[in-house]
């Protein structure tokens, strides 16, 4: 079968891409003609961080437009707005999270919801989004995949490491993005340090430049590490501190949990999926966030309550899914889907006037805020004829005409200019 997702930035480190990665290289090993859509060319590092990225084929949107397709799949909620553009027999949403939880303002929130509103097949992680999605669109099909635990990257060790020295803790996740908690997390590590004798790291897709300080000793930094090299990071420590509070199915616990060690999280959405607080890991309740020192000098003073929760974990990792588990269940459910003949292409017209709708909302949105500036009645006047005249049949046309890399390379140059 013909298999499209159509994906973001793929060549930048992200739980997400990764997600995406695995559904593409396996589903093209076990058969399937599969392709990753974006708007722009991708970028492949050398070496790459992920190894599976150069066996994986890219098109544009312009180049994808010419094909016909089984299935195609939005990836993250903006691309639900482009599955138009792709003709295919059935229209999916692979949907990692509740995405209109990633940004506070109220018109993305409201778009992103949007996305829910046809009843396309989706795809998902989680059982608890599989459950929202189901009461939110009884009528779309819903299909609960686990995300698997890759074997080839994260083999399990034979047993965790004896600690010797102080708790060492592994802090994860990239700086100045709010709802991953990073920032907060080293302010809690700060606090616990006069009472816990602790050595940090920081595992992060970007730093942002920051070298955090604790206890006034900088930690250490482990930046853009490709994913066949994490797993010798996870070992060097006994603990992961991740405090984010928007999550689909978080993977780097599980991660940890295969390389001998526990972690430390608030009881996030999906953390029920393989997390049992007492047992493998300590949950913490995002109110109750104070608990987070006591709960580091326990397990600083309690060697043997340490070594329970990192054996239990480790039991954990070792009866959860591969990658090549679940790839495998998708793969059945696609090839029965398509067996018995769904389609709903007709939903195509709809996806097309929602991304429509979208484009229009957001005019409206950047309307408001541009008359809300400080503008004389010249500037307002220019901006109101802009906005008219960019609402053009003649020019919707145009638009349509033009492939969409040409259009972005037009903006960034043009924005260049003007800045």
């Amino acid at each position: 079968m013909k298999i499209a997702f159509l994906a973001g930035d793929v060549g930048n480190i992200s739980g997400g891409a990764n997600v995406i990665i695995e559904y593409a290289w396996r589903l093209r090993a076990l058969g399937h003609e599969v392709v990753l859509v974006t708007h722009r060319p991708v970028r492949i590092s050398s070496p790459p961080w992920h190894p599976r990225l150069p066996e994986l084929r890219f098109q544009t949107f312009t180049e994808a437009a010419r094909e016909r397709f089984d299935f195609v799949f939005a990836t993250w909620w903006l691309t639900w707005f482009d599955l138009w553009r792709l003709d295919s027999a059935v229209y999916g949403y692979l949907n990692q999270s509740l995405e209109s939880r990633f940004r506070p303002e109220g018109h993305l929130k409201h778009l992103n919801r949007i996305t829910y509103s046809l009843p396309l097949l989706f795809v998902t992680e989680a059982r608890w989004l599989a459950e929202f999605i189901r009461t939110v669109q009884p009528a779309g099909q819903v299909l609960y995949v686990r995300n698997g635990l890759s074997r080839e990257h994260f083999p399990c060790v034979e047993a965790p490491a004896p600690r010797t020295g102080p708790l060492r803790v592994l802090v994860e996740g990239p700086w100045g993005i709010d709802f991953k908690g990073v920032a907060e997390t080293f302010a809690l590590l700060e606090e616990a340090r006069p009472r816990v004798d602790l050595e940090v790291g920081w595992l992060s897709s970007s730093s942002g430049g920051q070298v955090p300080v604790v206890g006034g000793q900088p930690v250490r930094v482990h930046e853009r590490i490709p994913i066949d090299r994490v797993r010798e990071v996870y070992q060097r420590y006994d603990v992961m501190l991740k405090l984010s509070r928007v999550e689909g199915m978080f993977g780097p616990p599980l991660e940890m949990f295969s390389q001998g060690g526990t972690a430390i999280t608030y009881t996030v959405t999906g953390s029920d999926e393989y997390m049992v607080h007492g047992e493998n890991a300590l949950l913490v309740p995002p109110h109750d966030r104070r608990q987070l020192p006591r709960y580091l000098e326990v397990l600083s003073a309690s060697p043997a309550y340490l070594d329970r929760l990192r054996a239990a974990a480790l039991r954990t990792a070792r009866a959860f899914p591969d990658w090549e588990t679940s790839i495998g269940q998708f793969d059945s459910e696609l090839r029965r889907l398509h067996g018995e003949g769904l389609r709903n292409e007709h939903l195509r017209p709809a996806l097309t006037a929602m991304a429509t709708m979208k484009e229009h909302w957001l005019d409206e949105v950047r309307h408001v805020a541009e008359v809300s500036l400080d503008a004389g009645p010249g500037e307002r006047l220019l901006l109101e004829r802009y906005r008219k005249l960019k609402q053009n049949p003649g020019i919707e046309a145009v638009k349509r005409l033009v492939p969409d890399s040409l259009k972005h390379s037009v903006r960034a140059f043009f924005t260049r200019r003007l800045e």
